[in-house]
This record gives structure tokens, C-alpha cells and sequence, in this order.
């Protein structure tokens, strides 16, 4: 915990453990939304073409065919796709109807370049004369392997963070355009997540974890095993659950805790 003195004033801030690889990719990104929707649609194809930009799709009723760079996919509710740029791509919804709502984003604002706003047609696949529009590759993040059938157990939180994206552009409120950036930052992590297979015993001690965190900030003086008996857990296996959701041991995050509280201290109590 950092704590900080303006005259009269603190401001304590607490650094997010486990954090890093998202600070990485955070620095990379800036989300721009420039088009989406919740359309019902009655039986409709699309036929092959490529996009500028990145389209994620989720299916919220129905069924469908989509092929997605030469791999063919049997769609069905639940199911998430991400087509990437310039990614050769053909996608139909079966009868009687499909709901899917759906996103086209940018990964990366680029001011001059990224306002472009026009549909890329059916059956195009020749984009030579708009790779200046062209989004850019993220080949440095763990973006990159998101592409075509996304298979995680969040898929359906997912989904509902796309609704919200489409009802905040419907709405049309002033800063929208803001809003929806961080709405797609909150899309990406859960689709980060949900590659990482955390699996049910990950969200089952998820909210004892948080308790122990807040315990070990208003009493950093705890020991491991006062950590594992306040989650009725063996030791053994609080260590093993701890480091999984924190990767860290109790033991290194007790003792990251205690010098951060070292260091509030020293910069904002007048103690000798």
C-alpha cells in the first residue's frame, strides 16, 4: 500500500496483485468501437470477405454456419467468435432466425486513421487499395491467439459485456464513445481469462480469497495459518489455491504486504 500526504489530505492507493501481464498489454491498448448491434435475424448468409478491423460475434440464439480462415464452424448458442483483420471469413445463420450480437472494434485508437465508417461488402477479399486502414497486427500480446471459435467457460459473461456495448451506443449519452472503450477492455480480460482454464475450483474459493486480502491489509501481521483457517482450508491446500489465483505464494504476498505498509509509514506518519 502506497499512502501519500497533501497537507491534510491522504490518498492510499493498493497495487492489484498479480498484475504485470496485464499492465503489459494495458499499454498497448486503446480500444475505438465503430460499429454493433443486437440483431434478430431470419435466415441470412454472408459470403466470403475480409475486414480493416476486428469483429467479435456472440450467439444468443440459434444456429449457424461460419467459416473462418478455411476452418468451418457449427454454430451454436453460447459460441464466441473473434474475427481478426484482413482474415478471410463467411458466416451464415440457419432457419428459423439467429440473435447475435456483435462488435467492430479497433484494438488501437489511431487518431486521423480510425474514424473510417463504412460496411465492407459481401464477397470482397481484395483489400489492397485500404491497407492504410488496415488495423495493425498485435503480435507482442496474448491477443493474437484469439481468433476464430473462442472456447472458455465465460463466453456467456462476455456476451452480456457486447450487449452492453450495443445499448450504450443505442443510448448515444455523451462520453459513449469512452464508456464502450473501457466496456471492450473489460471483453478483452475476460476473453484473457478465460484462456487461462481456471475451472470451477477457481471461482469456488474466489470470494474467500478476496477475504483474506482484506484481511492481510488491516492486519499484515497474520500468519499463513491464520490465512488458511480463515478460509477453512488445510495449509497445504490454501497454499496451493493462493498461489493458483495470485501466483505468488501466502508467504511472498504476506511479506510484499508488510514492506508496503513499511513504506506508508515512513512517508506519511510522523513516527521516529
Amino acid at each position: 500500500m502506497y499512502l501519500y500526504r497533501f497537507g491534510a489530505t491522504t490518498l492510499i492507493h493498493d497495487p492489484v496483485p498479480g498484475d504485470d501481464a496485464a499492465i503489459a498489454i494495458l499499454a498497448q491498448l486503446r480500444p475505438y468501437v465503430r460499429h454493433c448491434g443486437l440483431p434478430r435475424r431470419l435466415a441470412w448468409k454472408l459470403k466470403r470477405r475480409k475486414l480493416l478491423d476486428y469483429l467479435l460475434m456472440y450467439v444468443d440464439d440459434g444456429q449457424g454456419l461460419f467459416e473462418i480462415n478455411h476452418q468451418c464452424f457449427e454454430v451454436s448458442k453460447g459460441d464466441l467468435f473473434l474475427v481478426p483483420p484482413n482474415t478471410l471469413h463467411s458466416l451464415e445463420g440457419l432457419p428459423p432466425g439467429m440473435t447475435c450480437p456483435y462488435v467492430h472494434f479497433d484494438l488501437v485508437y489511431r487518431p486521423g486513421i480510425s474514424h473510417w465508417d463504412f460496411s465492407i461488402p459481401a464477397g470482397m477479399e481484395d483489400m489492397e487499395g485500404l491497407q492504410n486502414l488496415m488495423h495493425p497486427p498485435m503480435t507482442s500480446t496474448p491477443l493474437v491467439r484469439l481468433n476464430g471459435r473462442i472456447r472458455a467457460r465465460n463466453n456467456a459473461k462476455v456476451g452480456e459485456v457486447i450487449k452492453e456495448v450495443a445499448a450504450e451506443a443505442a443510448r448515444a449519452q455523451p462520453y459513449a464513445q469512452l464508456r464502450m472503450s473501457g466496456l471492450m477492455l473489460e471483453i478483452m480480460a475476460e476473453m484473457l481469462r478465460g484462456q487461462q482454464e481456471l475451472g470451477a475450483h477457481f471461482e469456488e474459493h474466489a470470494i474467500s480469497l478476496e477475504r483474506v486480502v482484506e484481511m492481510i491489509r488491516h492486519k499484515p501481521q497474520a500468519t499463513v495459518d491464520e490465512l488458511a483457517a480463515h478460509c477453512n482450508l488445510s495449509n497445504s491446500h490454501f497454499r496451493k489455491v493462493f498461489a493458483r489465483h495470485f501466483g505468488c505464494s501466502p508467504r511472498e504476498f504476506l511479506c510484499r504486504s508488510r514492506i508496503r505498509r513499511a513504506k506508508s509509514l515512513m512517508a506519511g506518519e510522523n513516527l521516529t
